[in-house]
């Protein structure tokens, strides 16, 4: 049986294979052993902030989880079953599973993630039938706006550093908060409406996966204000624009 076809992920191919059935994958997913012998950067050093939000220098990013490196006995990284052309919903214990993978493999998303002092950073990795993985980079203070996924299951895994995600109830009111720290990989359901922040002194990295994958995302309407308000979820259509300015949500 000849091997599944697999598009490398790049522009030009997207350019060129928009609308194909067939999944896309980042190259440093596919060919491992050649991103981990890519120097890679150190984390990037983010001042502390003293009393009153004045900088100090000094203040050492928070250390990312253990690095492995890819053997021949290693699995794949992505196994086959996420990269099935027919469009179905995976398990939760599926993609917990795929973005801790992910995250553990700090050779494969090293050389690739960056922190950007002015925006929010991402790239997706996989997009296929079942499941589309992002991998986003967070500097202190970054935020998502409040929204939900669609009707998508999810999954996040810290790679390094420290997120809160604020939850919230149906009228878009946050009711709780939990902080996920690096080797967390939290799941969450299809009602699932939350924020995530990097409130932290240092640097973040995250993976997440959706699934079924490229559901517009609803986000709280930008009038409501008041906290217990209830308000109807932004209608798909103006989502999906609103994604798809506002790049990759979590």
């Amino acid at each position: 049986m000849p091997p599944r076809r697999v598009l490398l992920w790049s522009v030009a191919v997207v350019a060129m294979f928009e609308g194909a059935s067939m999944p896309l994958i980042h190259p440093a997913l596919i060919h491992p052993a050649l991103v981990a012998s890519t120097p890679v950067p150190p984390p990037a050093r983010v001042p502390a902030l003293a009393a009153g939000g004045v900088q100090t220098p000094g203040q050492p990013p928070v250390s990312p989880i253990s690095s492995m490196r890819p053997s021949s006995s290693v699995s794949p990284l992505v196994p086959e079953r996420f990269l099935a052309d027919e469009t179905r919903q995976l398990s939760l214990p599926d993609l917990r599973e795929l973005v801790a993978g992910l995250a553990a493999a700090e050779y494969a998303w090293r050389p690739l993630v960056r922190h950007d002092p002015r925006q929010r950073w991402y790239i997706r990795l996989v997009l296929s039938g079942v499941v589309e993985v992002w991998l986003i980079g967070w500097y202190p203070g970054q935020q998502t706006e409040i929204h939900d996924h669609g009707g998508a299951l999810g999954a996040l895994a810290v790679a390094e550093g420290i997120v809160d995600e604020d939850e919230c109830g149906p009228d878009w009111a946050v009711t709780r908060t939990r902080r996920h720290r690096a080797g967390s990989h939290p799941g969450f359901g299809a009602d699932h409406v939350h924020r995530v922040v990097n409130r932290g002194p240092g640097t973040a990295t995250t993976i997440h996966a959706y699934s079924p994958p490229e559901l517009p995302l609803r986000y709280r309407p930008a009038d409501d204000r008041q906290p217990g308000r209830s308000v109807p979820a932004t209608p798909p259509a103006v989502a999906l624009g609103q994604a798809l300015t506002a790049g990759a949500g979590v």
